[in-house]
């Protein structure tokens, strides 16, 4: 069962998301900020992370640059409502909010 850590500062979002994967059959960790997140994903292996980019104090953009510089090959999907304020060097993908529950899962699907 594949393994995916979601961060993200907005709880409903972050249980929306948790939940469709949950009944996809997919093993979730979540984490309600940066901080938390990274400190997950520092604990167990990920097959995937998906990270909120517009967060306080680790935003996605600096939990994917940690990600990558971890040396682990973990694919990260990104989700922003503010496009453009991202750094496509660290994500493998962008998604702009508001997304379909289909469109996450198809990026999902292709990923893993």
């Amino acid at each position: 069962m594949p393994k995916i850590l979601v961060i993200d500062d907005g709880e409903t979002v972050r249980d929306l998301i948790s939940t469709l994967l949950t009944k996809a059959g997919y093993d979730v960790v979540t984490a309600k900020d940066g901080e938390e997140g990274l400190e997950r994903f520092n604990e167990s292996y990920f097959d995937l992370v998906i990270t909120d980019l517009g967060m306080p104090k680790y935003d996605g953009n600096e939990i994917a640059k940690r990600i990558r510089n971890s040396k682990r090959k973990t694919p990260i999907i990104g989700i922003t409502a503010t496009p453009g304020d991202f750094d496509k060097n660290y994500l493998d993908v962008v998604i702009e909010k508001p997304f379909s529950l289909e469109e996450l899962t198809k990026y999902i699907n292709s990923i893993i």
